[in-house]
């Protein structure tokens, strides 16, 4: 019961100060205000122009390792990249290894294909962590 009381009292404030408050009407222009603002707001947004993931140099840098891994290996030479590094492997012919080869054949190019796909992956991967990291910070 005493809740209702509490209502009623409270009902009669709300009604007294609602009548109170003067009706507010928008000026004959707000609209166009409105409309102004909102113009303003898309163009500022427009200002902030998109830049390359990867800018020229990179690509230039990326195009120059490609075409080096592609055409120095079958330039002949008679010069060792690394002379000074001997390593014997013979060591690996006693190593019993399951042979896979005899019930998988891949060819070259799927193996290519695949090891560039992988390549490009993982590049794409670290170039997007490093654009997401600063557009986020």
């Amino acid at each position: 019961m005493g809740e209702n009381k509490h209502l009623k009292e409270l009902d009669t404030f709300v009604k007294k100060y609602v009548k109170e408050i003067d009706e507010n009407a928008p000026s004959v222009d707000f609209t166009s205000i409105v409309m102004k603002t909102i113009a303003i707001e898309k163009t500022s947004k427009n200002l902030n122009k998109t830049k390359a993931l990867i800018s020229k140099k990179g690509w230039f840098c990326i195009s120059v390792l490609f075409l080096s891994l592609v055409f120095v290996p079958f330039q002949s030479s008679d010069k060792k990249w690394f002379g000074f590094i001997e390593i014997d492997f013979s060591f690996l012919k006693n190593i019993p290894f399951y042979n896979f080869s005899d019930f998988l054949t891949i060819s070259n190019t799927f193996l290519i294909a695949v090891s560039l796909f992988g390549l490009m992956l993982m590049t794409q991967i670290i170039f997007l962590k490093n654009h997401f990291n600063k557009r986020f910070n």
